[in-house]
């Protein structure tokens, strides 16, 4: 596969599939991600780490992740080395709206999980090559839009779901493999389960978790950014602006309330820290969303008159 100039997915999100090729090398680091979209990650070259949710990969060339909708989730390089990716997000109404059979089933990679779910698979020869031909397809349709490219993008996207999902069936088989799971040390899977349990928390600090688990702050602190990438802060910010935003989506809530619910007693701090990691005030956040469910709604009555 060729690379390319990154494509950009238009502001307004009114056309539902974004791909892009990312190079990340030096001193690149990404932030925490977490989107209400569908993602597949492919590494097209060179190796890095990969936390999504309380789970930490380590991945080559030919790996391919699924990333279900607001998982938190965030791309590592290890010692300073670099790597290209394909990323494809899309709305998961994109695939509902043309796919004949039953589109939970399709995207069930995504959705309906068993305990021991792998986002990673570690792709056979085959497979790539299945892949990165779907990857060039889509970009030149992409990067070439006319009258016909949403409804080739749509069927090429419900392919490549198809090989994914008959991948995941052949999880036992020798020749797939997506057990690359790093270990995480006990103490930062102990300080995980308390932050996702009582992220909320007005008053959780590092000391108190640190207390919690047995360990002193430094050795906690130091530990943690080791095995994950990031620091104790930066998780439970975000986990919080994470749930800030299903209450958001989900419910009616005044943003004074949310803001409540997810630790902040201080509402101006809330949308300053929202602002900052999203971009826009929760306010502003929720008014798109419910100006793009309108956008949806209304790109799939034109797809079904075409």
């Amino acid at each position: 596969m060729t690379t390319k100039q990154v494509i950009e997915l238009s502001k307004d999100f009114s056309f539902p599939f974004k791909i892009s090729i990312y190079k990340n090398k030096g001193n690149w680091k990404m932030p925490f991600e977490w989107h209400e979209f569908l993602e597949i990650f492919y590494v097209l070259d060179g190796s890095g780490n990969y936390f999504i949710e309380n789970k930490l990969y380590k991945f080559s060339k030919g790996d391919l992740f699924v990333i279900g909708k607001n998982e938190l989730h965030k791309s590592q390089l290890v010692d300073d080395k670099g790597f290209d990716a394909v990323v494809i997000i899309f709305d998961h109404s994109f695939i509902q709206n043309g796919y004949s059979n039953s589109a939970d089933d399709l995207l069930s990679p995504f959705f309906h999980r068993p305990s021991d779910f792998s986002h990673q698979l570690h792709t056979d020869k085959e497979l790539k090559e299945k892949l990165e031909q779907s990857f060039q397809h889509l970009l030149k349709e992409y990067e070439n839009q006319d009258d016909y490219t949403l409804s080739a993008i749509s069927s090429l996207l419900q392919w490549l779901l198809i090989e994914l999902k008959r991948a995941y069936g052949k999880s036992d088989d020798g020749a797939l493999k997506h057990h690359s799971r790093k270990k995480l040390k006990p103490i930062v899977s102990m300080a995980l389960d308390y932050m996702n349990q009582f992220y909320f928390q007005e008053d959780i600090t590092l000391e108190k978790i640190a207390q919690q688990v047995g360990v002193s702050t430094t050795y906690l602190s130091s530990e943690f950014k080791k095995n994950t990438g990031f620091s104790i802060i930066e998780f439970i910010t975000n986990k919080r602006v994470q749930m800030a935003i299903e209450h958001l989506l989900m419910s009616n809530l005044s943003i004074i309330d949310i803001a409540y619910k997810v630790g902040y007693k201080n509402v101006t701090h809330f949308n300053l820290v929202f602002k900052k990691l999203v971009g826009v005030s929760p306010s502003n956040y929720r008014k798109q969303h419910v100006n793009k469910q309108q956008r949806m709604e209304s790109f799939h009555e034109s797809s079904n008159k075409k």
